[in-house]
């Protein structure tokens, strides 16, 4: 994904830990996306009437603006402006402090590029944030199975994971509930997993009272019924796919089945075999 930098609201504010945050988030998005800098950035000035050319070609120059100016001047730049930037189908804002954030992009501006873990979720970074809100506007299915591995990439997508998603009904009317469902998968599942170490009882009645996740465990046939073959590295294991999501409601026939993972895969991330109708 293509992203660009937004110019300063107040250049003269900007800490030495904004300045260091910016060098980390360009260096990051030039080796894993790619993100340009505008020449209007050049230009824009802020609500004390100062530009960036002011500010970091000015007189006033510090290790804050020597930091800066490394940082913008080894990014790729570009001749659109930012009104043309508006129209682009998919685009990320990259901003140099959080107090830059206007409310109207704040759904695709990256500040913050590590994602941060807690005991029972995660919180993911601005980046994925920005992927996901692109993903909610996806009109087919087979883009949004294009984009799930970067907005879910601590899941595992199994080969068969979307040949039946278009059970689920029309990808309009099921997409918000999908991501909900993969999201909590993704952010939360996992870390509750872990924290309950393994006790799965304890993990669904967490995801039922705080992310409203109805989730069923083992059946009575579906540990010998529910089975996926999988490759991984060159082994095949045979995966128990009991555990299934159910979308909106407790009697429905759209559901998520996954596996909890195993240590030999990808250190234990949950993994989705089917999206879907009910696994008959």
């Amino acid at each position: 994904m293509n992203f660009y930098l937004r110019p300063s609201g107040n250049y003269c504010q900007i800490t030495s830990e904004e300045a260091v945050n910016l060098e980390k988030m360009v260096e990051y998005l030039q080796n894993q996306e790619k993100i340009f800098v505008p020449m209007e950035f050049w230009e824009k000035k802020d609500k004390f009437d100062i530009s960036a050319t002011d500010y970091l070609l000015g007189e006033n120059q510090n290790d804050i603006t020597d930091l800066l100016m490394e940082t913008v001047s080894k990014t790729k730049a570009c001749e659109n402006s930012y009104k043309e930037i508006t129209e682009f189908d998919q685009k990320g804002y990259a901003v140099i402090s959080k107090k830059d954030i206007e409310p109207k992009y704040e759904s695709i501006s990256v500040f913050d590029i590590d994602d941060k873990e807690e005991n029972k979720k995660i919180e993911v970074n601005d980046i994925t944030k920005t992927k996901r809100y692109y993903l909610l506007q996806t009109d087919t299915y087979e883009k949004y199975e294009k984009l799930s591995g970067e907005c879910f990439n601590r899941l595992i997508f199994h080969d068969d994971a979307f040949k039946s998603i278009n059970k689920l009904g029309k990808i309009k009317d099921i997409r918000e509930e999908l991501t909900r469902h993969l999201r909590v998968l993704n952010d939360v599942a996992g870390k509750l997993y872990l924290y309950y170490c393994g006790d799965e009882k304890a993990v669904l009645a967490d995801l039922n009272a705080e992310w409203q996740i109805i989730c069923s465990g083992k059946g009575s046939k579906e540990e010998t019924e529910f089975n996926k073959k999988m490759q991984w590295m060159e082994k095949e294991y045979i995966l128990t796919c009991n555990p299934h999501t159910k979308l909106y409601k407790k009697y429905t026939d759209q559901r998520i089945y996954f596996c909890w993972g195993r240590n030999e895969i990808d250190n234990h991330k949950i993994i989705v075999v089917r999206i879907g109708d009910h696994w008959k």
